[in-house]
């Protein structure tokens, strides 16, 4: 009999020990996990410091689809952080020529047909740049999310993602965080954002961008991500206005140089005119 009373009390002593090492072990995962969360503002700083660099220069190519309509356009750029950045067209030669300059909030455009420089601001600045589907208040952006937006992390998703290889089309897969953001002050191009984020490289994958309203109007991926040093950086853009029927336009980053030095003189209204 003391025997068996002697058995249960190990046996009883043995499960408290088991419940208690459980109970610690989960509360130990669970403070792991909550002292690596990670904030959707968080997501954001680590995007701006992946993808914003001192000084940068780019070739691209662009092609803007319109029903059954190709037309394609080449470019070279060059910038300083988001406030600078200095971009000519080279291809076709009827845009051969065509340059345009952003210092900080404000744009100017420089017509080689006419010899003109204009300063586009305004109901312009929502018009369609060079045919494509961006606009030049797309290209104007320059303060960051964080100031502009509030910002909340909703999840997380694996999303297939376009890019190229060589001259095939193919999707890759993504684990990404999925931000939203809502414009906490007037002065914003899109009062609605929702962000898929890769969570390896810290690259943004995906964006929808809605009106007050709740209307979708663009749609933007990128792919094709490349390491530069111990950044990423994607070289493929495609982007939808989805208030334009049948339309899309795709960007090709083919030659990207980062922390290099820019001619002197590159950021001025004098150097649009040479």
């Amino acid at each position: 009999m003391k025997s068996l009373k002697l058995k249960t009390q190990i046996k009883n002593l043995k499960l408290k020990n088991f419940l208690i090492l459980s109970f610690g072990f989960s509360f130990l995962v669970l403070s792991f996990n909550f002292a690596n969360a990670i904030t959707g503002s968080e997501v954001i700083k680590k995007v701006d410091a992946n993808m914003t660099y001192p000084s940068a220069r780019f070739e691209a190519k662009m092609v803007i689809y319109v029903g059954d309509q190709v037309r394609t356009k080449k470019m070279i750029s060059y910038s300083e952080g988001r406030d600078k950045s200095y971009s000519e067209f080279t291809y076709p030669p009827r845009d051969k020529g065509v340059k345009f300059l952003k210092i900080k909030d404000n744009m100017w455009m420089y017509l080689p047909s006419v010899e003109k420089i204009i300063k586009i601001a305004g109901h312009m600045l929502r018009q369609s740049m060079m045919g494509s589907d961006f606009s030049y208040e797309d290209a104007l952006e320059s303060d960051k999310l964080l100031e502009k937006y509030k910002i909340k992390l909703v999840g997380s998703e694996t999303i297939g993602v376009s890019f190229w290889k060589g001259t095939r089309e193919a999707v890759r897969k993504h684990n990404c965080y999925v931000i939203d953001l809502t414009a906490k002050v007037k002065n914003v191009s899109y009062f609605r954002r929702k962000i898929w984020v890769d969570k390896t490289n810290f690259v943004p994958i995906r964006e929808e961008l809605f009106a007050k309203s709740g209307k979708m109007l663009k749609l933007m991926e990128m792919g094709n991500i490349q390491k530069y040093g111990k950044r990423y950086y994607p070289t493929y853009i495609r982007l939808r206005n989805l208030l334009r029927r049948n339309s899309r336009t795709e960007m090709f980053i083919t030659k990207a140089q980062f922390g290099i030095k820019i001619p002197k003189g590159t950021f001025t209204q004098r150097n649009l005119r040479k």
